[in-house]
Parts: structure tokens; sequence; C-alpha cells
């Protein structure tokens, strides 16, 4: 496992950890799986992408990211500490997997366009990115809310953020995959995901039995 160089200048610690549970403050209501979401509106975003760094104005589509095939959305934000870092890894690794397998990688950052740019730079990261700042996506997925703030109940978080999500929708655009760790204790797992990516690409219905080694 390829360990990241702390010295990157997103606002991310990573030598604190978020693993203790503070209380039970109402949690969110995010989107699962059963739910279309070709309805996702992009425009108050910027897509940023290492492969097309000149155009910085680009204006995220996401039937033109998804390209008719599976896509993995996955949040990403710099208020996550450790977890960030670790999550951000397990997005890299999977990538390859993803695109093998026939689909396509979105994270979405809860960070301004600069940063996210610097951080596809410098992790020459080859997925698509979307700077998000100010949670424009997640509030629609349902991951982010101003009522039920995440730092209200978990702690070592001290930042407005959503939740950690990550879904897998299918070529019509249907959530056949959800992973919401409200609490910051369970990740998403690698072979879930795999699995529903597999299955969206082969037009198999999908069930949690379905596992690709990743």
């Amino acid at each position: 496992m390829t360990a990241f160089h702390h010295h990157y200048t997103l606002n991310w610690d990573t030598i604190f950890p978020i693993t203790i549970f503070k209380g039970s403050s109402p949690k969110l209501k995010p989107l699962k799986a059963g739910t279309n979401i070709n309805t996702l509106i992009l425009n108050q975003t910027r897509e940023v992408s290492i492969s097309n760094l000149n155009n910085k104005i680009k204006i995220p589509c996401l039937r033109k990211i998804q390209r008719n095939k599976p896509l993995t959305i996955s949040f990403l934000s710099e208020g996550w500490n450790q977890y960030g870092y670790k999550h951000l890894e397990v997005l890299r690794e999977s990538y390859y997997e993803i695109s093998n397998l026939g689909g396509n990688l979105l994270v979405i950052v809860q960070a301004g366009y600069e940063e996210v740019l610097e951080m596809a730079q410098y992790f020459n990261l080859p997925f698509t990115l979307i700077a998000d700042p100010t949670n424009q996506i997640a509030k629609q997925l349902g991951t982010y809310s101003e009522e039920k703030a995440v730092w209200d109940r978990v702690a070592g978080i001290t930042e407005d953020v959503p939740v950690p999500a990550t879904y897998v929708i299918d070529k019509k655009g249907r959530i056949i995959y959800h992973s919401i760790d409200e609490d910051f204790t369970e990740p998403f797992s690698p072979s879930e995901m795999l699995g529903a990516v597999f299955s969206a690409a082969n037009n198999i219905p999908f069930s949690i039995c379905y596992q690709v080694a990743a």
C-alpha cells in the first residue's frame, strides 16, 4: 500500500484519529440503493481532471463522466483528517479494478477548485474529481445537512463536513450499491463496491454476495 506524503497542503491532520462516537443526535437520511439520480445537479461545481488541466472552467456533466458505464461516486473531505487519507488511498488503489471491470470513478471533494487541482496533480490521480466546497452535491444525496452537523456527534471532526459515502450507479443512473459511514467506524468495502460494478457492467442484479478481490 502506497503511503501519502504528509507535507501535502490540504488541511488534513493525518495523526489525529476519528474513532470516538460522542452521542446520538439526529442522523442524516442519505439516498440509498434503488434511487435514481439522473436529476443530480452539478452545475454549481467544477470538474478537475489531470488529462485536461488547461480547462479551468470545466462544468461537470454526469452523463459525460459516466460515459454509459457503471459509475462509482465517492465523497472526500479535507475535514476527515486521518480517515480522509486512508479513504483516498483505497479509492486510488481501487480505480484500476473499477476501470478493468468496465466502470468509471468520480470523487467529489469538499474543497476549493485550486486545492482539488493541486491534489490531482500532486498524487497524479487518474480519475475525475469534482470540487464541491459548499456541499451542493452532498446535500442532494443527503450526505450533508447544516442542521445535523457531523462535528456535533463525532469526536475528531471539527469542520462542517459531509459523511463518508460511496455509491455505484448503473448505466441508467440508478443506485445499486451504497455505503454510508455516518459514525466514521465502517469504511466502505472495496470488494463489495467492485462486485456492484461487475454486476452493473454485466447487467446482473447486484447481490452483496458478489464480491471482487480488491
